[in-house]
């Protein structure tokens, strides 16, 4: 019978019921313990990699940001001094401080240092920190500010002699 099966399969025909059964028995048959094995260490290291690539991601945006407020605490610096004037600047204020911004603590530094060319100054800002669970940093800033309009010694324009200012803060000439 079973001889005459295989030749009714290989002439095109249908087998008899009992060998499709056994058929069907192997082809159910599940995956091996070591096909199990191999996927849950596929598994867990592709997670494992992706749980490392998400934290790295998240060191770097601290970071970042830790950066960003620095050097926008140095420029607000810089401008303070370039809106006061460098030589003002270096006689009445502090040339360093702290200052907390997101629960980190960065402490900044000024360096005003004339030049001996006209009215220029050489303007340094230092801003450093150390982060939470992060390497600290530091940034630094640096320019030069002409510092022709902002002297210690110039008088206000209304007490100059021969000029007066009207109530909306022009100037006009005495007569």
């Amino acid at each position: 019978m079973l001889e005459s099966n295989h030749a009714a399969v290989e002439a095109g025909g249908w087998p008899c019921p009992r060998d499709a059964r056994r058929a069907r028995v192997v082809r159910r048959r599940g995956m091996t313990l070591i096909e199990v094995l191999v996927a849950s260490v596929l598994l867990g290291v592709g997670v494992s990699g992706l749980m490392l690539t998400a934290a790295l991601g998240m060191r770097n945006q601290q970071r970042t940001e830790q950066r960003g407020a620095a050097l926008y605490l140095a420029n607000e610096k810089l401008a303070e001094i370039e809106t006061i004037g460098s030589r003002m600047w270096s006689l009445t204020n502090p040339t360093s401080g702290a200052e907390a911004r997101g629960g980190i603590e960065y402490l900044w530094s000024t360096e005003v240092s004339p030049l001996t060319e006209g009215e220029l100054s050489e303007v340094r800002v230092e801003v450093s920190w150390q982060g939470r669970g992060t390497a600290g940093g530091a940034v630094e800033l640096e320019t030069l500010l002409n510092d022709y309009g902002s002297q210690a010694t110039a008088k206000p324009p209304d007490e100059q002699e021969g000029s007066a200012m009207d109530v909306k803060g022009h100037s006009r000439e005495r007569r």
